[in-house]
């Protein structure tokens, strides 16, 4: 009995080390593993609404890369400048009846970061994402739900985006 409970945790312990080698980790408890220049700090978040589902998930990010953030533009050190997301939704698939069965989600932006003096630090780039999802004829309010879900998850993947880039070019 003993050695097989020795066994169980000898065996725990090599799953817990190779999951761990390998580079997995649990969805939201990574942090950020870019920092970014303070020279860049106080940042203005330019074109997005206010409260929306992508700015604050941008925020947070940037201020988890050590970027302080401002609301006034004069104060600003640069100014990151977010064009979209620009969503979309179209039909991929239809059943023998017509009714849709499956739909391509896309977001798309573009952003840029420019200097206090106007300069372009980063050049405007784009990032464009897309998923599909089945659309259950009997479970409409599933099927919203998925819907929100899946967007925001593709936004949380253009914050993302956009740090990694923005860390990779300010180097």
């Amino acid at each position: 009995m003993q050695a097989r409970l020795c066994l169980s945790g000898l065996l725990l312990i090599g799953l817990t080390l190779t999951i761990q080698g390998c580079g997995f980790h649990l969805r939201g408890t990574q942090s950020t593993a870019f920092s970014l220049p303070q020279s860049i700090s106080p940042l203005y978040l330019s074109g997005l609404g206010a409260g929306s589902y992508l700015k604050i998930q941008l925020e947070n990010r940037l201020v988890d890369a050590g970027i302080q953030l401002t609301d006034a533009p004069p104060e600003a050190a640069a100014t990151l400048h977010v064009n979209g997301p620009k969503s979309n939704r179209r039909v991929l698939a239809v059943d023998s009846r017509g009714k849709v069965i499956e739909y391509l989600l896309t977001e798309k932006l573009t952003f840029s970061l420019s200097a206090k003096n106007g300069g372009n630090q980063v050049a405007p780039q784009s990032i464009d994402l897309s998923q599909s999802y089945i659309n259950p004829e009997e479970k409409v309010l599933g099927a919203q739900e998925e819907e929100r879900s899946l967007r925001e998850d593709m936004w949380r993947s253009m914050a993302d985006q956009i740090i990694r880039r923005l860390a990779a070019q300010l180097r």
